[in-house]
């Protein structure tokens, strides 16, 4: 681990198409919270993907809408502890990235321009760490980002990346949800129980069966 004092307070920003989001999402930020000294996780839909180019299936106003949502359903007193006058919601979800350009540099200048007092982390999978080096901007984000590293059973670190930026590796067993594997079940006709908010369960099925 390195530079792990920038995570007291900070806040994490996961990112993602969110297409749609799920259990492991939810499952996801409870674990940063619960394992780190980060104040707060910052769920931020991608308005465009630049990886993902035009595979995103569900528009980005109903996606942010699924995941505020999702939040606003999940009780977050079953996994923090706080005294009542200090109660804060630790899982929000930010309209960060409408009509932006989709890089997370870009991005993390705006929040920072925003909210000049505060420190950003940003959750990524060991499995894409690899890739890191390419994103957008890298020297810049390499300098003035914190990464919460989630290791992968089935790929090694990195250390030439990791030797590069300032880390943090989480180690949490994985939940193993996919927004892919939703939306073929529901392509299937398969129940998708379990796998997202029960609030959700039917508007989700109902929005993706539109698309299809």
């Amino acid at each position: 681990m390195a530079k792990c004092e920038i995570l007291t307070g900070a806040y994490a920003i996961l990112g993602g198409s969110f297409d749609p989001i799920h259990n492991g999402h939810l499952y996801l930020a409870k674990e940063v919270l619960s394992l780190s000294p980060i104040h707060k996780v910052i769920l931020v839909p991608s308005f465009k993907h630049n990886f993902k180019g035009e595979g995103i299936a569900l528009d980005y106003d109903s996606r942010l809408a699924l995941a505020q949502e999702a939040v606003n359903s999940f009780n977050p007193v079953h996994f923090i502890s706080q005294p009542a006058a200090d109660f804060r919601t630790p899982i929000e979800v930010w309209d960060a990235e409408r009509g932006e350009s989709g890089y997370t540099s870009d991005l993390v200048r705006k929040l920072i321009k925003l909210h000049p007092e505060q420190s950003f982390a940003f959750i990524i999978g060991a499995d894409n760490l690899e890739n890191l080096p390419n994103w957008h901007d890298f020297p810049w984000l390499k300098e003035n980002l914190h990464f919460i590293v989630l290791p992968r059973p089935d790929c090694t670190m990195p250390c030439d990346v990791l030797s590069q930026v300032g880390y943090t590796i989480l180690d949490m067993p994985l939940c193993d949800i996919s927004s892919s594997a939703i939306r073929a079940k529901i392509k299937a006709g398969e129940s998708i129980s379990g796998l997202v908010p029960e609030e959700l369960e039917l508007r989700i099925r109902d929005l993706y069966l539109a698309k299809a």
